[in-house]
């Protein structure tokens, strides 16, 4: 009899632990997530939405060489340089080295090594092929044999781990080199995400979800910074917060704050510890969509590579 009492009272409790477990996933998939007032953007426009977005509508300042130097003189001025999104740093000229190229030539000489040691590397990194220039400007990229979408850095960690036998992890000093002299070989080529896809534009979806979404502490999505309603064009933290459109071309760039090479996804990585919210690894499935995101709004935008900020 104790027995059964005590069997039946497991039971219970075991019953109830089920309920207790079933409503609690009931609530999650009805939790209230707030977001940030989104703006209309059409993915298909690339860099040219920034003309009629609601961002500030910038463009005009700095699509392209000639109007950056028509307003050079707003370099140096706090009241307007936002306005040029930073793009004057990334014009190749010969008084205007930084630490960035001596990262793309250490790039170039570990490229050159793995490449000369085991040349499937470079087929790996090539699709197939081994003529590199231009390629990397269609990244991300959706990689049917993979099944997943491929960033140049998870293109270059998987080209070591087949090619190589090396673990060159997203985020690692070596990834960033290799990525960034990979990348620089589509220096000045548009970039050119296939918007026709089914699985990027998916992804894309999902990345414009996690722009507008407010997280942490703070309770700030990348769109409290990064739209005309939020924090763009001013002073916040020493800093000044600028339109995401083209902002994906030159990356990965040289931090001066870090004194080192950063991606892209370590850039959103720092950004959520800025706004005290959960930090992902680079390369996660998030983040990717985020990078996704803000590369379809650099479409038509030249790679520019390498760069400093």
């Amino acid at each position: 009899m104790t027995g059964n009492h005590h069997f039946s009272l497991s039971a219970l409790a075991l019953a109830a632990l089920f309920a207790v477990a079933a409503n609690c996933q009931a609530a999650d998939a009805d939790i209230y997530r707030e977001y940030y007032p989104r703006v209309a953007i059409d993915p298909s426009r690339g860099v040219a939405g920034a003309g009629t977005a609601d961002f500030g509508a910038t463009l005009q300042y700095w699509q392209d060489e000639q109007s950056l130097e028509q307003k050079k003189q707003w370099i140096g001025d706090l009241e307007h340089e936002w306005k040029l999104n930073w793009k004057f740093l990334d014009l190749d000229r010969s008084d205007d080295m930084h630490p960035g190229y001596l990262a793309l030539d250490k790039g170039e000489k570990l490229f050159k090594l793995w490449a000369k040691r085991e040349p499937s590397f470079r087929t790996c990194l090539g699709e197939g092929k081994t003529d590199l220039k231009g390629l990397a400007a269609t990244y991300p990229k959706y990689d049917p044999k993979l099944k997943k979408i491929m960033t140049v850095e998870s293109r270059v960690e998987h080209c070591a781990q087949t090619a190589l036998w090396e673990d060159f992890k997203q985020g690692s000093p070596a990834n960033n080199l290799l990525s960034l002299y990979f990348k620089s070989l589509s220096a000045k080529e548009p970039i050119k995400v296939d918007t026709g896809s089914e699985e990027i534009m998916a992804s894309y979806r999902r990345g414009e979800k996690l722009f507008y979404a407010k997280v942490g502490q703070y309770n700030f999505s990348c769109a409290s910074c990064h739209t005309a309603t939020g924090l763009l064009g001013q002073r916040f933290r020493g800093q000044v917060p600028t339109s995401p459109f083209a902002d994906a071309a030159h990356f990965p760039t040289y931090r001066t704050a870090l004194g080192d090479i950063e991606s892209l996804q370590q850039r959103f990585m720092r950004c959520n510890l800025q706004a005290r919210t959960k930090a992902l690894p680079p390369g996660n499935p998030a983040y990717t969509d985020l990078e996704v995101f803000y590369t379809v709004l650099s479409n038509d935008y030249p790679v520019s590579v390498p760069s400093a900020r």
